[in-house]
C-alpha cells in the first residue's frame, strides 16, 4: 500500500469514520465515477484512486497498520524537533496539571449537547482553528444531516494519550488528550443499534480546553449524508418497538434467541478479528414425571424463572445469556477455552441442583465456537446435550436460603 496518500482525503471522510460510513462514501463516489456512468477521461483514474483507497481502509486489519503510519505524517509531536533555544520545556514546569478532568468534561459536555441536538452549544466547545475552518452554518447542516440517518444514543470517554507540542489541524498546541469513545446509535432507517469506537482529541489553547473536529470543509460529507438520508426509507416506530420487543424474554428478562444470536455472532466476528476463543453453553431444564401432568407450562414456568435467577446473580458480565426456548438457556463464554467454560458452567450450576419446591432434571452441553450462524450452533448442541447429575447435599439438616430465589437480578423489568 502506498502511504504517502492520504485515504481518508481520497474517500472524503474523517480519519475517525466508522465503518459504515467508509462504505457508504465508496458507494457514493463509485456512481459518481464509475466509467461506465462517468465519460470524462479522468473519471478512469479517479476510480482506481478510490478502489486503491478502500481496499485498505475498507477492510480493517489493512486501516490499523495504515492508520498507525497515518498518524505519525499527520499528528506528530514536536518537542524533539524544535532547536535549543526554541524547545518548550518538559510537562513537568508546565502550569496545565497532569490531571485530564477538565479536557473530559469538556469533551463531555461537547458529547451531551450532541445528543440533546443542541449544536450551536457543541460548536462553542470547537477549537478557534475549527471554527475558523467551518462556519457554523455547516457544522449545523452536518449535525442535521448526520442526524437524519443516524441517532446518538448512549457514549464513553475513556482516556487514551496524552501529547506535549503537538500540530493539529496545522496549529501546535501545548498538551493535547487523546479519547477513545464509545458510541452507541440506532439507525434510523431499520431501528438497529449499534455499538462503534472512534477517537477525539482535546487541546490546551492556553486559556482552556477545546475540542478538536479535524475537517476543514463540511459540504462533501453534508452531501454524503443527505444522499444517505433520501436513499433510507423512512422509520416504522411500530416496526421497531416490535423488533425491540421480541428480543427479549418476557419471563425473565434474558435475551431472546434472536437477541442472543445477535450479540453472540457480534462476539463471533470479535473472536475472528482478535483470535479470543469464544464456548457456548445449554442448559435445558425438564420438569420430573410427578410434575408433567395439569399446568405443566405454569410448572416448567417457575423452574426457568428459578434458575435464570441464580445464573444471572453468578455470571460475569463479559459473557452473554439468553433463553433459546421455552425449556433452554444460552450461555456464550468469552475468552473462554472449552475447559474452562465446562468448570464454569458446574459452578454456575451447583446452586441449581437443590430446591425444597421444585423438582427437574438438567441436560448441559459445552461447545466451542468459531464461525457460523448461532441458531443453528445451539440447535446443535442441545442435540447433544447429557443429563447433569446432581451433586448429593450432604448438609440437609441445614436450613435453606429460601429469600435468594426472591433476589432479582438486573435482567428482570
Amino acid at each position: 500500500m502506498n502511504r504517502t496518500v492520504d485515504y481518508y482525503k481520497v474517500l472524503q471522510v474523517h480519519h475517525d469514520a466508522g465503518q459504515d460510513i467508509i462504505d457508504a462514501a465508496y458507494r457514493c463516489l463509485s456512481k459518481m465515477y464509475h466509467p461506465d456512468v462517468n465519460k470524462s477521461p479522468l473519471a478512469t483514474d479517479r476510480m482506481k484512486e478510490i478502489n486503491m483507497a478502500y481496499s485498505v481502509i475498507g477492510e480493517s486489519k489493512k486501516r490499523t497498520v495504515y492508520h498507525m503510519e497515518w498518524m505519525r505524517h499527520n499528528f506528530k509531536p514536536l518537542s524533539h524537533a524544535n532547536s535549543g533555544g526554541n524547545r518548550q520545556q518538559p510537562l513537568e514546569s508546565d502550569p496545565v496539571r497532569e490531571t485530564n478532568e477538565e479536557a473530559i468534561s469538556v469533551l463531555d459536555d461537547f458529547f451531551c449537547e450532541t445528543v440533546n441536538e443542541r449544536w450551536e452549544r457543541a460548536y462553542e466547545k470547537l477549537t478557534n482553528t475549527d471554527k475558523d475552518n467551518i462556519p457554523v452554518e455547516d457544522f449545523l447542516e452536518w449535525k442535521r444531516a448526520v442526524a437524519s440517518v443516524y441517532k446518538l444514543g448512549n457514549y464513553s470517554i475513556t482516556y487514551f494519550r496524552k501529547y506535549t507540542n503537538c500540530d493539529y489541524a496545522g496549529v501546535i498546541y501545548k498538551t493535547v488528550f487523546q479519547f477513545s469513545i464509545g458510541l452507541t446509535e440506532m439507525q434510523i432507517s431499520n431501528g438497529r443499534i449499534s455499538e462503534e469506537n472512534t477517537q477525539k482529541y482535546v487541546a490546551f489553547d492556553g486559556t482552556s480546553w477545546r475540542v478538536c473536529l479535524g475537517y476543514t470543509d463540511l459540504k462533501p460529507t453534508i452531501m454524503k449524508f443527505k444522499h444517505l438520508a433520501q436513499a433510507i426509507p423512512k422509520l416504522d416506530k411500530d416496526r421497531v418497538f416490535l423488533n425491540a420487543v421480541t428480543k427479549v424474554d418476557l419471563l425473565t428478562g434474558l435475551n431472546s434467541i434472536s437477541g442472543f444470536a445477535e450479540q453472540a455472532e457480534r462476539e463471533i466476528l470479535r473472536s475472528q478479528r482478535y483470535g479470543n476463543p469464544l464456548t457456548l453453553a445449554v442448559i435445558t431444564i425438564i420438569p420430573t414425571p410427578a410434575h408433567e401432568e395439569g399446568s405443566t407450562d405454569n410448572y416448567r414456568d417457575a423452574c426457568i424463572s428459578y434458575v435464570a435467577e441464580i445464573l444471572c446473580s453468578s455470571i460475569r458480565r463479559t459473557d452473554l445469556i439468553g433463553r433459546c426456548n421455552p425449556s433452554s438457556f444460552a450461555i456464550l463464554f468469552t475468552e473462554t477455552k472449552l475447559e474452562e467454560a465446562e468448570s464454569a458452567l458446574d459452578k454456575l450450576l451447583k446452586p441449581c441442583d437443590t430446591s425444597e419446591y421444585l423438582d427437574y432434571k438438567l441436560y448441559t452441553a459445552c461447545t466451542s465456537v468459531h464461525k457460523g450462524k448461532m441458531e443453528q450452533i445451539i440447535a446443535a448442541a442441545l442435540e447433544n446435550a447429557s443429563l447433569r447429575e446432581k451433586e448429593r447435599d450432604t448438609h440437609w439438616n441445614q436450613p435453606s436460603d429460601i429469600l435468594s430465589f426472591n433476589k432479582k437480578g438486573k435482567n428482570h423489568f
